[in-house]
Formats: structure tokens, sequence, C-alpha cells
């Protein structure tokens, strides 16, 4: 398929709508990203870019630019509050590793490159819904109609209006902030480390490198929390939540102190990736999970590379969708039940679950195979999605 006669249109300017719009343009499509900000920005806190979406990045030509950003981590290591007792502790294997980033620093990078692809943008404009068909169209708040397109793609996320029904918000979110990395403090420079108390309580420090060149290095703490006390949490004041904090992890009680968190919702949900004639979902919008597994912007980055090797591999633009769904859909499904199965066990009301973690599960992963085997389903590798949408041998 000739991309110089494809014109796009993309609902949301976040990792995937913009890693794919670069895409696209750069092989010499017209793209246009419709984004309800006054300018496009990121939403959200540092998260760790895994060996497949470092592939799609290196493809893209913008992985060295990522790296230098971010912090590499080899390992993720998990704790019990209080008893100092190991009941997670996966690592990358030789010469693998993953790369922590604040999403602010990878928009940066995503950005640049599309604006420099020709992608245009407009702002201001919220898409509350599609029309499909030959030459489909994006449905502005206020009634604005964009012009029509070859293929419309809904990148919003997990809250997308688009098609909207309703999805399963989990009980559990969290609290993200980002804060200055203490360069001699207490916690690894390449680790994400954890601490747990039952499955009703988690806390994190994750390293996540600069926001832009020059800047001072940053980590990510984030605070599990229960969407139903939130308010709660607001109401009690800093001073309780920090007496919290030094009770399950005193070391990070300097970033309780500074934090200006923001709280986050999660929700698991798959929806139909084909919105209607030639509109497409990818990322969030499609599958949306916990954070427990760390896939959700690795994910978007893969469907937007499995779209663009499926429309240079297809006649029409229906046999390319086809040939994507084909391309994603099981690497979706594992890790969709994967997340469905596992999050209880980290973040539930659970004091069952917790136990069996921690006095079964954790023991288990110890050993050779198990370790391997968890390891590559944490770095997203698991049925291999890279080869499975063919950027295992292309060189862009």
């Amino acid at each position: 398929m000739r991309f110089e006669k494809l014109e796009i249109a993309i609902a949301g300017a976040g990792i995937g709508g913009l890693s794919l719009a670069a895409m696209l343009a750069s092989r010499g499509a017209k793209v246009v990203i419709y984004d309800q900000m006054a300018a496009p920005q990121p939403v959200g806190s540092g998260f760790v870019l895994q060996p497949t979406g470092a592939t799609v990045l290196s493809h893209m030509g913008l992985l060295d630019k990522a790296a230098a950003r971010g912090a590499v981590i080899n390992r993720m290591h998990g704790k019990l509050a209080g008893s100092n007792r190991t009941v997670l502790e996966i690592g990358y294997g030789k010469a693998r590793h993953g790369i922590a980033i604040q999403r602010v620093a990878l928009f940066d990078i995503l950005l640049k490159a599309a604006v420099s692809a020709g992608v245009t943008f407009e702002t201001s404009s919220k898409a509350v819904d599609m029309t499909g068909g030959e030459r489909p169209t994006i449905v502005l708040e206020g009634g604005r109609v964009t012009p029509p397109a070859d293929l419309a793609i809904d990148g919003m996320g997990a809250n997308s209006p688009i098609g909207h029904i309703a999805s399963k918000e989990l009980g559990y979110g969290a609290l993200w902030a980002t804060v200055p990395w203490p360069e001699d403090g207490p916690f690894h420079p390449h680790e994400l480390e954890q601490r747990y108390f039952r499955a009703s309580r988690m806390a994190g420090v994750l390293p996540v490198g600069t926001a832009r060149d020059g800047a001072s290095k940053m980590a990510t703490f984030f605070w599990s929390l229960r969407n139903q006390d939130i308010d709660a949490w607001r109401n009690s004041g800093r001073d309780v939540w920090i007496a919290e904090v030094a009770k399950m992890w005193p070391e990070t009680v300097p970033f309780a102190e500074i934090a200006e968190p923001v709280h986050a919702r999660y929700r698991h949900h798959t929806r139909k990736p084909i919105a209607g004639r030639r509109l497409l979902r990818i990322g969030d919008a499609w599958h949306a999970t916990s954070p427990q597994l760390g896939q959700g912007a690795n994910m978007a980055l893969l469907d937007a590379a499995s779209l663009i090797t499926a429309l240079e591999r297809s006649a029409t633009i229906e046999d390319a969708l086809d040939l994507h769904l084909r391309q994603r859909r099981l690497h979706i499904w594992l890790y969709q039940t994967l997340s469905l199965v596992m999050t209880p066990f980290y973040q539930s009301d659970s004091k069952i679950l917790p136990v069996i973690r921690d006095i079964a599960i954790a023991p288990t992963t110890q050993l050779p195979l198990m370790r391997q085997l968890i390891s590559r389903l944490v770095t997203g590798e698991f049925l291999d999605p890279v080869k499975r949408i063919g950027f295992d041998q292309r060189v862009d």
C-alpha cells in the first residue's frame, strides 16, 4: 500500500497516537491528530520501557534519545513491609534491561518526531464520536466534524468516549508523584523497589532519569490506595499520610514530605478493536489493565508498529486491519488475562491471596526455569510480539 495516498485522522495525542502518527507521516501519509488539550501534553508519571517498546523506538530512530533521558533497570525487587522478606525478584537476564523514563520525556521525544515528520495537530478538539465508512470522520465536541479520512484511530485511552461501553473500574488506584532522585540515598539506581502490606498497600520507588537534557534526575514514588478512600486521604492531611508511610517504609518519608501526588484510577477492559468501518482502537482504548505488569505504554507502541507493518503488507485498508488484528490479538489476550488473574494478589482487600503469594508463588519464582519464564512475561516478550508484527528483522 502506498502511504503517500493515505489520509489518517487520530483522536488523542498519547504515546500510541504520537508514535503511530510519526511512523505514518515519515512514510508519506497525511496525518492529523485531534486532541482535547489546548496544547499537546502528557498524562501520567514514570514507567518502564520494556524491550518490546524499546524495539519499536529503535526502528523509529528514537531509542538513543529515550535511553539518554531514562534510567537502566536491571531488576524488580519487592519486600514485605517490616520483615524485609523478599517476595518478588525479577531480573532481565544477560544483556537485557528496561529503561525507566518519565512520561513527559518520552512524550517530548515522540512529539518532536511527529512534528518533524509533518503531522498536523488540531488542539482544543475533543473527540466525542466517530462515523465509520469508506471515508470515516471524527465528531468533535460542539458538533464539528473533521474532514473525511481513509482511516480514523481512537487513541484516547481507557476513558475514550468512542462507542463507550461500561468497563470495570478496579477497586484500587494509586497516588503517583515525581520527586528528586536522592543520589546518596538508600535506593538502588537500577531497580524498581516495592514494599507490600498484604495486598491492601503497595509502595514503590522507580528511578526515571531526566525530563529533558540537563535536568535533574528524578524518581517516581507511588502509593496504592482504594478509590473509595481518596476523599478520606485528602481530608486527613499530609501528616497522617507521612505517618503511614513512615510505618510501612521509613526511607520513603522524604518523598512523601515533598510529593504532589496525582490520584490515578485504573480500568480493566478489552473492547472491540474495530469500532466501525475503518475505525480502529489502539492502546488503552482497546485494552486497558492495571499497571501491575507494566505493559500499557509498551502495548500502545506495539499496536502502532503492528498497524504500520500491516499497512505495508496489504493491498487494502480492510486487509491491513485484518492482518493487524491477527498480529496483536493473542499477545493482548494473554496479558489481559494475566493482569486480571494476578492483580488481586497485589492490590485487593483479600487476606488469603497475599498469603498464597508470599508462601507459594514467591518461592516458585526463584526456580531457574520459572525465573526465566517470569522475566519474559514481565518484559512483555512472551509469545514474541516483536516477531509477530514483523519488527524483528526490520531496519528502517
